[in-house]
């Protein structure tokens, strides 16, 4: 008899030891890829090579609402993937799933009753099946079905279900990251479009007024048609001087004199190339049109007092006198600065999410590494709790466009169990002023207070009814501010001093807190309980560089 128990524990645990291995790899492969197809194909070979079926698909959810498409799948002949859509029906396992939210299991859909199964299902040999939801994104439907299909009749176990549940979880985040970054794409390619047309009109607009010019014999005439553009526009004399001006070219170029140095005041005008080196004074499109040169749409960074750095497209034109010697330069400036730099920030969000994703996806595979549990259903609800705790920190910060997320909000997301109970009274009291955190802080500090309150409800205050705790925080100044929360359990089971080994929730306040984020943390053990007090750095943004304007 003990030995049939060795015997079978042993099977578990290889069991779960391929489940686990199989979650690792899939981890991986879906924070490489970025084509949806292949995510899904190798989702259904590796789910099909955990529980050992030769047959497996993905059922994707459908705009309309009412139809399912066999999306990617394992095993299936030729004439399924891709191309048989079914009606989403309450009397099929796919509609109850979806409906209900719990996953379905027909150990033999020759006796089934409950549901009705489509021809290619038992066409293929398909005996039992097991599926769950895929969800979606936040305030989005689910995304569809992960479902397995055996040519046997079986009973999927707890730990079956369990297995698909964490998996189809990765393969939700994987769909959403991959639907995210396709739409930062589709935004560049906007803004692109945008900024190619708009160039495209300063391009037609220069045209036109260099033929203009062309009819241009006095200073005077050139400076009437000038006066009411909306660009800086100008004549530049051989020596540098401006001769003359409409009102935007002198709010640009205060000073009189280009393209380097001003003698009255001895500061030099400088300006940057997009790659960071800086323009020659020689090099300035005023000076390269006096040559004789036409420069037209060359983009550089001004920089110097007064006022921040600023783009500009600047071209200069050559004015040809009688003799047809160069006479003058036509300078026409375009502020560009808010198309550059709108750029420049879809350009960071975009790999700000795809950092912040694969982040994501990092976590959970060391949490799924590092997590030790007693039984199946013990890791499968802590892993689902860190998991949850992630997925809370992310929506947090999408809601504030990636820049930080509110404290009061996060503790809330975290205990909310204990704040909103009815009858009883609140088990956690939150105390401090509205705070935004930094968004490289938030999944650290969301990860942090998750174990914490995880600990309270297994062996701390929260595991009493009459059991408290206090969260309270506040800034402190020391040149950098700084975060101080205090975490304060009462009336818990009396404490026999520090745990006898580091569990995970240890390394994850570790971890983060201290080597992430450069903090300190301080846990004690006292008569009431625990206390935990976090001290971390709130970054600042630095300021803008200042800045003018040179031609």
């Amino acid at each position: 008899m003990n030995g049939r128990a060795c015997w079978t524990g042993s099977r578990e645990d290889e069991e779960l030891l391929r489940q686990q291995t199989v979650l690792a790899r899939f981890g991986e492969f879906a924070l490489k890829s970025e084509n949806l197809d292949e995510i899904l194909a190798e989702a259904c070979r590796l789910v099909g090579e955990a529980l050992g079926t030769d047959l497996a698909k993905v059922v994707e959810l459908q705009e309309d609402g009412q139809t399912l498409l066999v999306r990617a799948g394992l095993g299936w002949r030729p004439g399924v993937v891709g191309e048989i859509r079914l009606p989403l029906d309450e009397r099929s396992s796919e509609g109850h799933a979806l409906k209900s939210g719990d996953p379905v299991t027909s150990p033999n859909i020759d006796e089934e009753t409950r549901f009705h199964y489509p021809a290619f299902l038992k066409e293929h040999g398909v005996r039992a099946i097991a599926n769950v939801i895929i969800i979606g994104g936040r305030d989005k439907p689910p995304y569809g079905i992960l479902q397995v299909d055996s040519r046997e009749p079986r009973e999927f176990t707890e730990s079956d279900v369990a297995f698909l549940r964490s998996y189809a979880n990765l393969i939700a985040a994987a769909v959403d990251r991959l639907r995210v970054l396709a739409q930062m794409r589709d935004s560049n390619r906007e803004l692109e479009r945008r900024v190619a047309e708009r160039t495209r009109q300063l391009e037609a607009e220069a045209a036109e007024r260099e033929r203009a010019q062309k009819a241009l014999r006095q200073a005077h005439a050139m400076e009437t048609l000038v006066e009411h553009l909306p660009i800086g526009a100008g004549l530049i004399g051989p020596s540098g001087h401006i001769l003359v001006a409409n009102p935007q070219l002198r709010r640009l170029l205060p000073r009189p004199l280009v393209p380097s140095v001003d003698p009255q005041t001895g500061s030099e005008w400088t300006a940057f190339h997009p790659d960071g080196q800086r323009v020659a004074p020689q090099d300035y499109p005023a000076a390269r049109a006096l040559r004789g040169e036409i420069v037209l749409d060359m983009d550089f960074l001004h920089a110097g007092a007064p006022g921040r750095a600023r783009w500009r497209r600047v071209s200069g034109i050559p004015v040809h006198g009688d003799n047809k010697a160069v006479a003058a330069a036509l300078v026409v400036i375009v502020d560009i600065d808010g198309e550059k730099r709108a750029a420049e920030r879809q350009a960071l969000l975009t790999r700000e999410v795809d950092h912040r994703a694969k982040n994501m996806l990092a976590v959970v595979q060391a949490a799924l590494r590092l997590t030790r549990a007693e039984d199946i259903g013990s890791f499968v609800q802590l892993i689902e709790g860190r998991v949850a705790a992630l997925s809370r920190a992310q929506m947090l910060l999408s809601a504030e466009h990636w820049s930080g997320a509110d404290l009061h909000s996060l503790l809330r997301g975290e205990l909310s169990a204990f704040l909103d109970r009815e009858g009883s009274g609140p088990q956690v009291a939150l105390r401090g002023p509205r705070l935004t955190i930094p968004a490289d802080a938030t999944q650290p500090l969301s990860m942090a207070i998750h174990e914490l309150a995880t600990n309270a409800t297994k062996h701390g205050a929260l595991s009493r009814p009459n059991g408290l705790v206090s969260v309270e925080w506040q800034i402190r100044q020391a040149g950098t501010e700084h975060l101080r929360l205090r975490w304060a359990e009462t009336g818990g089971p009396p404490t026999q001093g520090p745990p006898s080994r580091q569990g995970f929730g240890s390394r994850v306040l570790n971890g983060t807190l201290r080597n992430q984020l450069g903090g300190q943390v301080v846990m004690t053990w006292d008569a009431a309980g625990l206390v935990c007090d976090i001290d971390f750095p709130l970054r600042d943004t630095p300021a803008d560089t200042a800045a003018d304007a040179q031609p």
